[in-house]
């Protein structure tokens, strides 16, 4: 799990040309905070927080169970503030999510930091006309994203036993 805010004026898309190129963009600027759950087994979720405090969190953990009601959910986090409230982890403990803390300045090893990173590419070459427009290229790619283990697939035989590699890998 983890949060991104891709923006409309971040520019990620690289050109080469014998000349200067001519890219059209829209100057208007959009930003969506956006949560995100990549779901290794089971269902994927994201949603659009107004922000990132604690109730927000909460309700995130609420989301990811009732979109993963059966079986166990284990939750990898950075060292967000937010995620540390007290309150986060007994909602956490109330609605059976173990949460599993990432090392401080070690984004590389949370999976989803590298579908936030396809977003903000797809984001950065999608002409955006409004907010709501920006939210439905990233919920799409997200879930689509999502769907590939190949973001995590150097993180899975190094932290999953192999009778759930087995499972994951078909």
């Amino acid at each position: 799990m983890d949060e991104s805010s891709p923006k409309t004026t971040a520019n990620t898309v690289r050109l080469w040309s014998y000349t200067k190129p001519e890219i059209e963009k829209d100057t208007k600027k959009y930003k969506s905070n956006s949560f995100g759950f990549y779901a290794i087994r089971g269902n994927s979720v994201i949603d659009f927080p107004e922000h990132s405090k604690k109730e927000n969190v909460m309700e995130f953990l609420e989301r990811i169970r009732s979109c993963n009601p059966n079986g166990r959910v284990l939750i990898i986090l950075d060292n967000f503030k937010s995620h540390h409230a007290g309150k986060v982890a007994e909602k956490a403990q109330e609605l059976n999510i173990d949460l599993v803390f990432l090392l401080p300045y070690s984004p590389d090893l949370n999976s989803i930091e590298f579908i936030w990173k396809s977003i903000k590419r797809v984001v950065s070459r999608t002409f955006i006309c409004s907010r709501e427009i920006m939210c439905k290229v990233i919920e799409y790619a997200f879930l689509t994203l999502s769907k590939s283990m190949s973001y995590a697939k150097s993180w899975i035989p190094k932290f999953l036993p192999p009778e759930v590699q087995k499972t994951i890998n078909g």
